[in-house]
């Protein structure tokens, strides 16, 4: 029998603090516009919502059922979460690999970890010297990988809709201003690649009805005419975002986003032969798209807010 059984468990207890504290922190920070992230493209995860529901706020409850089990003595019942979170973790740092690294996100892993090492230390058999945990070892793994990632440069873009010949790539999101009248006027241009991003938790649903329409038949405009005019934002229920195809499509903007973030705060973001427009001066022959197109002709090289009338989209 465990001796530590139904027993104040005061290291798991202590660590769970730690992380209602960060929890909590950030939750607060959202309110007052405060953010410690060191990397730009933090905001892709550490302010995303589902619903509305800030994944901070998952975290508090997370951490506070850890503290309050930890009080009774309740090790299995932390045993079990802690390692379903950590599972859930790894998840996440697959997906950072493959976009971008979050420095909150990763300090949330580490106090996940933190808990879920602990309680199997408090709660290990007395003849073992310390808990051996091969989940554990596979989060480590991960862990190095995302930190080894955290600064690459070398990820592929999702386009919704790309020519044959395509020399230029402009990132959009249909709720951008800007962004809507390059797509009307240039939907049908060969050369352009369109690649979606999301300025709010919406564009999402749009993007992936964008993408539905496309299969079926329809421009590049008329799909976000239809988006635009659906009312598929104000019927979605919580079980909408358990669909495999908005779990994919969320996989595919937040590596469209982690491009954008690395290069710009604006959009639309035009990059040119791969080149974005901000950084070398294009003349006519280096893209069919800047001779045919007078509006992509007079955004490149300029400064000016792209998006909205005089704030641009960020």
């Amino acid at each position: 029998m465990n001796p530590l059984r139904h027993k104040f468990l005061p290291i798991s207890f202590l660590v769970s603090c730690l992380g209602l504290a960060f929890s909590v922190y950030n939750i607060i920070s959202v309110f007052f516009q405060e953010d410690f992230c060191f990397l730009e493209n933090c905001s892709i995860f550490s302010n995303f919502s589902i619903m509305g529901f800030s994944l901070w706020w998952l975290g508090a409850l997370f951490f506070a059922t850890v503290l309050i089990c930890s009080l009774f003595g309740l090790a299995l019942v932390i045993r079990l979460i802690t390692a379903l979170a950590l599972l859930v973790d790894i998840g996440l740092f697959f997906i950072m690999i493959n976009t971008t690294m979050c420095v909150k996100c990763v300090c949330m892993g580490i106090f996940l970890a933190l808990s879920y090492y602990c309680i199997r230390y408090e709660n290990r058999r007395p003849i073992e010297p310390y808990p051996k945990t091969l989940l554990l070892t596979v989060w480590t793994i991960f862990f190095i990988a995302v930190l080894g990632t955290g600064y690459a440069f070398s990820i592929d873009g999702y386009a919704i809709k790309s020519g044959k010949n395509s020399t230029t790539n402009i990132f959009f999101s249909p709720s951008c201003p800007a962004c809507v009248k390059l797509v009307e006027a240039e939907y049908n241009n060969p050369h352009i690649a369109w690649f979606p991003v999301e300025e709010d938790e919406n564009d999402v649903w749009y993007i992936l009805y964008m993408d539905n329409r496309l299969k079926a038949g329809d421009n590049l405009l008329q799909a976000l005419q239809k988006a635009k005019n659906s009312n598929i934002a104000e019927e979605l229920s919580l079980f909408d975002v358990l669909d495999t195809d908005y779990l994919f499509m969320q996989y595919k903007l937040w590596k469209n986003s982690s491009i954008v973030k690395r290069r710009t705060n604006t959009i639309p973001y035009i990059e040119v032969l791969g080149v974005s427009k901000e950084l070398i001066g294009i003349s006519k022959e280096n893209s069919k798209v800047v001779e045919d197109s007078k509006v992509i002709e007079n955004l490149l090289g300029t400064d000016t807010a792209l998006c909205g009338e005089s704030i641009p989209c960020e």
